[in-house]
């Protein structure tokens, strides 16, 4: 593409110094331009540079919309207009070692202002077609009238896939700052919420790191992954989920922070005056893979520390192989407890339950049946509607529960629960203490 070196600034040739002076771009970056499209076609690209990004300026004032950039727009403009023009020189991929460090520079800048992706793009693609049709004028008046549909071919060519292999690359780019960032701000927002919990004063704003609401109800998770192989699309299907969850909880906001191999999460409810039904997560869509121990729903300082605290402790449950994914502190925390001592949670069901902890499928069934009839305070109809089955036949289920119990149900309720409870929440108790 010879007719690249023929480009020149309209007012005429530019000295070395008055490039200098006028470019956005580093000396470095200047150096690899002259080497390659010439001083006149270098100037001419700063010029066309600075007049696409004026003019994608005034148009978004025009049109009453917000500042889609930080201030460095016009140095990217001129950046990636000069890769451009280096690329079709050379008849080489612009990215074929990354995208420069100055975009990524540029990229990390946007990211921290909050600028979303989608408006970036947007002044990616507008800025190109406005340089593109700068360069076709131009293009115009160098290249001879029998030459210039097949150069505009050429152009077209090269431009559409320079500006394909562009713009994956800044959305390659941000992606990867956007979570470096929220790694970042997500660290010290953690560090704020951990020593409140621990009992250190919450700030109003906590200096506009963590605008949390600390007056008002607070749900606190702590998630993980039980197969990280299925967890294909982690940060969309997470996202997803706690969106849910926050609409279900009319909740104002929510954080959400990698810790320890486990994901925190954070549910706050400014305005609702009654207290937010938490076990309403179970009626929300949630990815196959993700484990969730939920602390109650609690108001004010105190009722954060209680239900951050308690789902920590309910995240011990990872330990064990159960057969629920969500965990409620108000359901396991005090059966957690016992399981502190494993080997005495252990005997404590071998000894309540006698035959009744054997693992015979048809004993199985006897078991969840009188564990669900002692939960809904000895409702033989209530089981029965669970379980789709006759009241007559929980009545016969609890009998023959009575003949495989060391002693029978009616005696130590409580305790029995308690077993079955433990037996229920993690199957191989026994087998795994060796009992």
């Amino acid at each position: 593409m010879q007719w690249l070196t023929r480009l020149q600034p309209r007012g005429g040739e530019w000295s070395y110094d008055q490039l200098h002076e006028l470019s956005a771009s580093t000396p470095v970056l200047l150096a690899q331009a002259f080497e390659t499209l010439g001083r006149q076609a270098t100037a001419w690209a700063v010029e066309a540079s600075s007049h696409a990004s004026t003019s994608f300026f005034e148009r978004e004032r025009v049109r009453g919309l917000p500042a889609s950039t930080t201030g460095r727009a016009r140095q990217a403009t001129e950046r990636a207009l000069m890769t451009m023009l280096m690329s079709m020189r050379e008849g080489k991929s612009a990215f074929r070692s990354g995208l420069p460090e100055e975009f990524v520079d540029i990229i990390r800048a946007d990211v921290r202002h909050g600028i979303p992706l989608d408006a970036l793009m947007n002044r990616v693609w507008s800025v190109h077609s406005m340089a593109k049709d700068i360069l076709v004028e131009s293009l115009r008046e160098v290249v001879e009238p029998t030459e210039f549909p097949q150069v505009m071919r050429s152009v077209g060519d090269a431009a559409f896939d320079f500006a394909n292999d562009f713009v994956r690359h800044v959305s390659t780019a941000y992606d990867a700052e956007q979570r470096a960032w929220r790694g970042r701000r997500g660290e010290e927002q953690f560090q704020i919420a951990e020593a409140v919990a621990l009992g250190s004063d919450a700030a109003s704003d906590s200096d506009g790191v963590l605008p949390a609401h600390w007056s008002g109800w607070h749900v606190y998770a702590v998630s993980w992954i039980e197969d990280p192989g299925f967890a294909k699309k982690y940060d969309t299907e997470l996202a997803e989920f706690t969106a849910a969850v926050a609409t279900m909880l009319d909740a104002s906001n929510v954080f959400i922070f990698e810790r320890d191999g486990f994901t925190h999460l954070w549910w706050n409810v400014e305005a609702r005056a009654s207290k937010p039904e938490v076990q309403a997560i179970l009626g929300v869509e949630r990815p196959d893979w993700l484990r969730l121990a939920v602390g109650p729903a609690a108001r004010g300082v105190e009722g954060f520390r209680d239900t951050y605290g308690a789902a920590v402790q309910v995240a011990d449950i990872r330990a064990y192989n159960t057969v629920d994914t969500v965990f409620f502190s108000d359901e396991v925390g005090h059966l957690l407890l016992m399981l502190a001592d494993h080997g005495r949670a252990a005997r404590f069901v071998r000894r309540e339950l006698g035959g009744l902890a054997s693992t015979e499928p048809r004993v199985v069934e006897i078991r969840e049946t009188v564990r669900l009839y002692l939960s809904s305070g000895n409702s033989r109809l209530a089981v029965a509607n669970a379980l789709h089955l006759a009241p007559n036949t929980i009545a016969y289920r609890v009998g023959q529960a009575n003949e495989l119990l060391p002693q029978p149900v009616s005696e130590r309720p409580t305790t029995i629960l308690l077993a079955l409870q433990l037996l229920y929440l993690v199957p191989n108790l026994i087998a795994e203490a060796g009992e």
